[in-house]
């Protein structure tokens, strides 16, 4: 028994001094060395490090400064909003109305040339629609002060509220504001080929950006309620003023399609290829409009936006004539 005792004493002290012999070499696993392909992944790693943060960065700067436009825009077209649709001349974004002028003292020489239907013509009182004089009266302010402007246009029940503006080309107003400074929102403009006066086009085009916001200036983003069958059905009134009239049209026509599609074309070979336009674009529509009639005489107002689904995709809303208040 002895003998066991010691021999595990001896077993355990061999232990003992294996185990105290042990160098760091020989606790420590030695490392494993690195490949050339390890270094090439390592360094793919942070070549994807610094493209994330640099598309977060991007991305931060390009939502503030979104937010910071939408603020522009809110702020701008809300003042001039107040202005033209509100009942101080001199609200928001102090814009004077004109001074009244003296009338022009008549030529007598010339009116002693003048027949009695003349007369009775001149002296024949014209009903006055008091909302288009003074609107008409805000809308000379804003053209001394900015000359491009076309007109006005409104959309109960939206948010369309805006200033028409007008230059040489369908780019400007892509992004510049009505006051010409730069905003990614843009304005609101008539096609540049159509003509000054309302009732010389067959077909006034009006384009807008379909902004994402919705709280803001959201410019022709309201066009997409026309896509809800009961709003194009109970909301498709568009009024637009010009300096020379207020113009009333009906909507009969809302549908998606793409830029490459002529919705867009103002000017036209015939009456009948006009006609032939018009019944086509009518066609067009998701929602059928009923009560209208569509001839030579019609004429017709254009609405555009991108639909924001496609990167050429376009969403037209086309309305009607159907009443005038012309300036005497």
């Amino acid at each position: 028994m002895n003998d066991n005792i010691n021999k595990k004493a001896e077993e355990q002290s061999e232990f003992v001094r294996s185990v105290l012999s042990l160098s760091p070499d020989d606790i420590v696993k030695d490392k494993k060395k690195k490949t050339p392909l390890d270094f090439i992944i390592d360094n793919i790693r942070i070549i994807i490090l610094i493209i994330c943060g640099g598309v977060l960065i991007w991305s931060l700067h390009y939502l503030i400064g979104a937010l910071v436009h939408y603020q522009m825009a809110y702020e701008i077209y809300n003042d001039i909003g107040n202005v033209v649709m509100g009942n101080d001349g001199n609200n928001g974004a102090g814009i004077l109305l004109p001074s009244i002028k003296n009338p022009t003292s008549p030529n007598y020489s010339e009116c002693q040339d003048l027949s009695s239907d003349n007369l009775n013509q001149i002296i024949t009182v014209k009903p006055i629609n008091a909302e288009y004089e003074i609107i008409r009266n805000k809308l000379y302010s804003i053209k001394e002060l900015y000359p491009n402007l076309y007109g006005w246009i409104v959309l109960p029940n939206t948010k369309i509220n805006y200033p028409i503006m007008q230059a040489d080309d369908n780019d400007y107003y892509l992004d510049h504001s009505y006051t010409g400074s730069y905003l990614r929102a843009g304005a609101i403009f008539a096609d540049f080929r159509c003509k000054e006066r309302l009732l010389d086009n067959k077909n006034l085009v009006v384009y807008g950006h379909h902004m994402t916001d919705s709280s803001m200036a959201s410019m022709f983003r309201s066009l997409d309620n026309f896509l809800d069958e009961d709003f194009f059905r109970n909301n498709n009134t568009v009024y637009v003023y010009t300096l020379d009239g207020m113009y009333t049209y009906k909507v009969i026509s809302v549908y998606e399609t793409n830029m490459y599609y002529p919705y867009i074309q103002t000017s036209f070979g015939s009456d009948m290829s006009f006609v032939k336009f018009a019944r086509e674009i009518a066609g067009n529509s998701i929602y059928d409009s009923e009560g209208y009639e569509l001839s030579t005489s019609s004429h017709l107002l254009t609405l555009s936006t991108c639909n924001n689904r496609t990167e050429d995709g376009r969403l037209a809303v086309h309305a009607l004539l159907v009443d005038i208040y012309e300036n005497s």
